[in-house]
């Protein structure tokens, strides 16, 4: 059970992830996508355990142009350094010809903690997301969001992602699932580095 956390916004700060943080990790990310309700508890660890194992595996994979981004909360009584948030930055390739394909850094798996929501936080991960991009020499983010998450839209949209392509699949043809969303941003490279809220260190090397 996740203690509460009531005020963030100020004092959290981003870091890599490592194999420690795998549970609170899998916790966050299950949480968010598969939340524990009606016929969903009786798979929720499994569902979890699945979750951890993936992620485990990226993360020891160590592949070039990867990051498992966590947001760490202060100490707690029950729970030291707590994760309330993660995403994901990896390399994928885009476009509609194999031969004309590039690389472009994509961002995954982005969730906060419920309790810890609207306060900033994934906002933050999205800022040292963009600038590990641009340590790495890349100029382009890009993202998928469904259509009817209109508050993750809302996010990205203010943080500057524009669609880039609506992508139906066949449950959204027959409106069983919504459309889903291409988003892409161009970086700034004038953009100010975000603040540092803890003296642990936002960017990481290259």
């Amino acid at each position: 059970m996740s203690s509460p956390i009531h005020t963030v916004s100020a004092i959290f700060y981003v870091r890599s992830a490592t194999e420690k943080d795998l549970q609170q990790l899998s916790e966050v990310l299950t949480s968010s996508f598969y939340p524990p309700l009606g016929w969903r508890r009786w798979v929720y660890p499994v569902l979890r355990f699945g979750i951890y194992e993936d992620l485990k595996q990226r993360v020891q994979a160590k592949q070039h142009h990867y990051r498992c981004l966590a947001a760490i909360a202060p100490h707690s009584a029950n729970q030291p350094h707590p994760v309330i948030g993660t995403l994901e930055i990896s390399c994928r390739r885009y476009g509609l010809w194999a031969f004309k394909q590039t690389e472009q850094l994509y961002i995954s798996n982005l969730a906060v903690r419920e309790d810890c929501r609207r306060q900033g936080v994934a906002r933050k991960l999205l800022t040292v997301a963009e600038q590990q991009a641009l340590n790495w020499g890349f100029r382009e983010m890009y993202l998928h969001v469904m259509a009817n998450n209109h508050r993750a839209r809302q996010l990205y949209q203010h943080m500057g992602y524009q669609i880039q392509q609506v992508e139906p699949t066949l449950l959204s043809l027959v409106s069983v699932q919504p459309q889903r969303l291409l988003l892409k941003k161009v970086l700034s490279t004038a953009s100010p580095a975000s603040p540092i809220f803890s003296p642990s260190p936002e960017i990481m090397p290259r």
